[in-house]
């Protein structure tokens, strides 16, 4: 069985690190993990991703334009990207 591909562009070490461990651990999943935003589109295009985990809040980074490029892009723009935040108080 082909493993799906999953990227994660979310600039918390930790929390990108249990994120992928349990995604291999549940499935048949290839998971690439990008903790700065500025590198995230390269990688997108390179890894070729079924599915795109992105963080809202990203420092340096406008997860609205890199949404957008991700999207106009004809090698990564029918993966569907799913927006994720975690908030701590």
């Amino acid at each position: 069985m082909k493993k799906r591909r999953i990227l994660i562009v979310d600039d918390e070490e930790r929390f990108t690190r249990l994120l992928k461990l349990n995604l291999e651990d549940a499935g048949p999943y290839e998971v690439q993990v990008v903790n700065d935003g500025s590198r995230a589109y390269d990688t997108a295009r390179e890894f070729k991703p079924d599915l795109i985990l992105l963080d809202i809040v990203i420092p340096d980074t406008d997860t609205d334009q890199l949404y957008h490029r991700l999207k106009n892009d004809p090698i990564i723009k029918d993966a569907p990207v799913v927006f994720v935040i975690a908030l701590a108080s």
